[in-house]
């Protein structure tokens, strides 16, 4: 794998989508010959980390969900390398609201269930509690977390359907200890947050909608 050629391509904008770029272009910005960049292009694309769409004015590239995998990585060891905190916790702060009602669904599937369990130490009850951040620091600690490594719970197939990663992080919400699940394929953006627990959080700390919670996520 050629990690320079990767992340050249990512930066000029292959994760997001097809980008139309030469071998010499290549070539010129990575200080190589235009065979080997070509050289290289094409091992990239037969080992699965881009794919390409040849046209007789040029080639169309991106980035493939493998060769995305390896940009996030190798952020995510960078900023483990540069990124000093003083805590490994993060307290956020938002407003309880009802979600679509997915979480119940999730959370019962059993490909779910037995991994949060060896993860988290715990079943989750069929449920996800939807937090709704409150100011753009809220949001700011929100996209932080997201960049940081977390407790992988890896996809699966079940039923002919296929079922994305999610990623946690051990969380307390009031006197609650549960976790915070972040979806690979998920309709929430960084201003909101599901939090998990063994019971059903809103009966056990008297919870509605509207009301403002702090939770403390451990990185």
């Amino acid at each position: 794998m050629d990690i320079p050629y990767l992340i050249f391509l990512s930066k000029l904008g292959c994760c997001q989508g097809s980008v139309k770029i030469s071998s010499s272009k290549l070539a010129n910005n990575l200080g190589t010959s235009q065979q080997t960049a070509a050289r290289k292009i094409q091992k990239l694309e037969s080992e699965g980390y881009i794919s390409r769409e040849v046209h007789y004015d040029g080639q169309m590239v991106r980035l493939t969900s493998k060769g995305v995998e390896v940009i996030r990585n190798l952020q995510q060891d960078i900023n483990d390398i540069f990124i000093i905190r003083k805590s490994n916790e993060f307290f956020i702060t938002g407003v309880i609201s009802s979600g679509l009602g997915e979480g119940r669904y999730y959370m019962k599937i059993k490909g779910y269930k037995k991994q949060f369990q060896e993860k988290l130490g715990f079943e989750p009850y069929p449920g996800t509690l939807n937090i709704k951040l409150s100011t753009n620091e809220d949001i700011r600690i929100s996209q932080q977390i997201r960049e940081q490594r977390g407790m992988m719970i890896k996809g699966f197939n079940h039923n002919n359907r296929t079922f994305g990663s999610v990623k946690c992080f051990k969380a307390y919400l009031k006197g609650t200890e549960g976790a915070i699940i972040i979806p690979a394929r998920s309709h929430h953006s960084f201003d909101s947050l599901e939090f998990i627990a063994s019971s059903k959080v809103r009966i056990k700390e008297g919870l509605k909608d509207g009301d403002s919670v702090t939770v403390k996520i451990e990185v």
